[in-house]
């Protein structure tokens, strides 16, 4: 994937003192110091994500793991580093993952279940923190069914995506996806989309921070680039 223009940081940091839900994740709009990059998509996520069985063989729960890109790892943590080495803990990063959490709740997470074709209602996340390490904030959180499912002899559909491309996600070259637990019989298959065309790539490019909403031919490409997960339960 061929990434865009990163976020410009500039100025003196402090603590932010505004967080609004123009992106999914509460992009952090400082009154000085940070701005982010004009180029559409604002962030760049590298996912993966974790399939949870029970003991019985039932599906439980989705785990995504999320790994943000250098420069708005660098912008999100400002003002949660309480030891000023620029190293937060998990701790000093909480209210940080509470944030990202109750933003999130508006777009679904950006994860959409679905059995033999039907959308499955998730609950609210657990698990869920930020941890910053090698210079990468990665948002790790879990998300429960509504209830346990016997998927064998169905097909589960995992998706996880932002159809307004506010966030690019990508699934990661490495591990993307893992069953766990008891998913004995089950085998999943991984679908990424295709790369952008670069004319259509030039017109996202220019679209502002502050429009979360895309124009419908721009939006009809974007919601197609999901990153699905189609796992097969015998």
């Amino acid at each position: 994937m061929t990434r865009p223009a990163r976020y410009r940081i500039t100025g003196y940091i402090r603590r932010p003192t505004q967080w609004i839900a123009a992106s999914a994740l509460a992009l952090a709009i400082l009154e000085t110091g940070l701005s982010p990059a004009s180029a559409h998509p604002h962030i760049l996520i590298d996912a993966r994500a974790e399939i949870l069985f029970n003991a019985q063989g039932l599906l439980v729960a989705v785990r995504n793991v999320w790994d943000f890109d250098d420069a708005f790892s660098a912008f999100a943590i400002q003002g949660y580093d309480t030891r000023n080495n620029g190293n937060p803990t998990r701790a000093d990063l909480q209210p940080l993952a509470e944030i990202n959490l109750k933003s999130l709740k508006e777009y679904g997470y950006f994860t959409q279940v679905k059995i033999d074709g039907t959308l499955v209602a998730v609950g609210h996340p657990e698990d869920y923190y930020d941890i910053f390490a090698d210079e990468k904030l990665t948002l790790r959180f879990t998300l429960p069914l509504a209830k346990p499912l016997d998927v064998h002899g169905k097909t589960v559909e995992i998706d996880v995506y932002d159809p307004a491309y506010f966030a690019a996600i990508t699934f990661a070259k490495k591990s993307p996806v893992r069953l766990a637990g008891n998913a004995t019989g089950c085998e999943s298959i991984i679908h990424r989309p295709e790369p952008l065309d670069p004319g259509v790539a030039s017109q996202l490019a220019v679209i502002p921070a502050d429009q979360r909403t895309l124009p419908p031919e721009l939006f009809a490409i974007t919601n197609k680039l999901v990153n699905a997960t189609r796992i097969v339960c015998k």
